[in-house]
């Protein structure tokens, strides 16, 4: 009875905190418009919210003012895990979210933690666009969200792939310098695989735990992405780029109700705006990607990017980790595995 008192209660804050960050944010929108209510977990400083933003202020320009937003950042109303139950009990519109918290609801996304897969590079996220824009790539995640009661607006990153980041000043230059490190991971099953596949020991340890047990020796480094790396001001002393995972993938999803009771025209704004800023969220990785890693080496970091002809061995190592992942998840994962390596030949 406690527990259920307690649920109750807990609905009945965020729900407050909901309308009142709304009345916070400004007055009501125009007559007969249609407002959106977008959380996510992400800094007011952060290059999210300037997507956020961007994506905005244009669906509700093109729109005429006829759908207007509030946006509620850095996990005001709720955490990140809690996103995603909150648009389908409809308490919220939409969200900016990333790909393992995601699949935590559709298992599907746990491809962008499969290594190697994407042949994405600091200067060229061509195979990134094309596998999002694909009816076997971004497609199938688009439906597996819709039986879900979800709308995937749109997929646009906000980071490069995840590479080897260590405390120690020599960096990863073959598989062989892998065995024996200790090495963080955000979790799941993928992760702890890939670290018995490669030979390195995986240790889950959550966002905020990460600099004390990189400072402290808990682990040897960690297994990140160069401008959270660098935002972080994480003690990294050696990185090695490549693109071995790709958790900083980030999606727009909303509420596939709310989406579906939206005219024509507007569905079509929202989608087409999504699509633009799929493409320029790329851009700014490869720009901003390329920056912080450069500031990193001048502050002492020795940075190294592993070959296009190193690459095929690291790949074909990883192929039992795309093996499991499909076998866990059947045949849209194959699909999607085997678009992603067609894409990469063409």
């Amino acid at each position: 009875m406690l527990e259920t008192i307690t649920r109750k209660a807990r609905w009945l804050l965020t729900a407050g905190c909901i309308a009142a960050g709304a009345m916070a944010l400004g007055g009501a929108g125009d007559a007969g418009a249609t407002e959106l209510r977008f959380v996510h977990a992400y800094p007011t400083a952060s290059q999210h919210q300037r997507n956020v933003l961007w994506f905005t202020e244009q669906v509700t320009e093109r729109t005429g003012g006829e759908v207007t937003f509030r946006i509620f950042p850095s996990a005001q109303i709720m955490p990140i895990n809690q996103e995603l139950p909150a648009i389908r009990s409809g308490q919220v519109s939409m969200t900016y979210s990333v790909a393992p918290v995601v699949a935590s609801v559709e298992p599907l996304w746990g491809i962008f933690d499969l290594p190697f897969l994407f042949d994405i590079k600091l200067d060229d996220m061509s195979h990134a666009k094309a596998f999002f824009a694909s009816e076997k790539g971004g497609g199938i995640l688009a439906a597996a969200m819709e039986r879900h009661g979800f709308k995937l607006i749109t997929i646009a990153p906000t980071d490069y792939a995840s590479s080897f980041y260590l405390t120690r000043p020599e960096p990863i230059r073959t598989m062989d310098d892998l065995k024996g490190l200790k090495l963080r991971i955000a979790g799941g099953r993928i992760g702890q695989l890939a670290g018995e596949v490669y030979g390195y020991s995986s240790i889950a340890i959550a966002g905020a735990e990460l600099v004390p047990a990189l400072s402290q020796g808990v682990v040897d480094g960690a297994i990140l992405p160069p401008i959270y790396a660098h935002d972080n001001k994480l003690p990294v002393k050696a990185l090695t780029i490549t693109p071995f995972s790709w958790a900083a993938v980030t999606p727009i999803i909303m509420s596939l109700d709310e989406f579906n009771a939206l005219t024509p025209e507007q569905q079509k704004i929202m989608m087409d705006t999504g699509s633009e800023l799929a493409s320029r969220s790329l851009d700014t990785v490869e720009a901003n990607a390329t920056a912080n890693l450069r500031t990193l080496e001048e502050g002492g970091a020795t940075v190294v990017t592993l070959s296009d002809e190193d690459l095929p061995a690291w790949r074909e190592k990883a192929r039992v980790i795309w093996d499991a992942f499909v076998e866990e998840n059947g045949d849209e994962a194959r699909q999607m595995v085997e678009e992603a390596m067609a894409l990469r030949a063409n």
